[in-house]
């Protein structure tokens, strides 16, 4: 390994363990991390911030962290509303510092889908499935409650966000929060 590859990784991980404290990966506003993500802390240790992730991701899914990331700028992330991840697992092929490990589609666990009833049109009584027919894991992560309303099954759930990325409420009524590290 280089010698300035080693120093950055040092860097990252001293500033990591100092201010772990603040880096609480399950709030609401934690940043949404690419399939095979570290544990926050080490993420942010061991990513090098050369953003090949996001330059290989064919959906364009992933953002690159900005000024207003703190510790996170210049790594990976995920606005599911935006675009969502499809699982093609590409980002984790490329990337060097080992921050994007490769892991089986099924043990992916980016985050966690959660369903707003009071916003959701199925909770509400109108005739919508379209997060059930858009999951890759059709009837397994989402399944339906009396074959209408949508329930989230939080083992199966990988947190990709196509389900957010697709609802037709306004606000999404279903989101993906952040939280989970990927089991591998």
């Amino acid at each position: 390994m280089e010698r300035g590859v080693k120093v950055a990784l040092f860097v990252g991980g001293v500033l990591s363990l100092l201010l772990s404290g603040f880096t609480d990966n399950k709030q609401k506003n934690a940043l949404l991390r690419p399939p095979g993500a570290l544990q926050e802390p080490e993420f942010l240790a061991t990513c090098l911030r050369c953003g090949k992730c996001a330059q290989v991701c064919p959906q364009r899914a992933i953002r690159i962290g900005q000024g207003t990331n703190g510790l996170a700028i210049g790594t990976p992330y995920l606005v599911p509303r935006e675009a969502a991840c499809d699982l093609c697992l590409t980002c984790t092929t490329v990337c060097s510092s080992g921050a994007l490990r490769p892991v089986e589609k099924a043990n992916v666990r980016m985050g966690l889908a959660e369903i707003d009833h009071d916003a959701c049109l199925a909770w509400l009584g109108d005739e919508c499935k379209i997060c059930y027919t858009s999951c890759p894991f059709y009837d397994q992560a989402i399944k339906l409650e009396d074959h209408k309303r949508p329930l989230v099954d939080q083992a199966v759930c990988v947190g990709c966000g196509i389900c957010e990325h697709v609802c037709i409420a306004e606000p999404a009524a279903i989101t993906v929060q952040a939280g989970n590290a990927d089991e591998g």
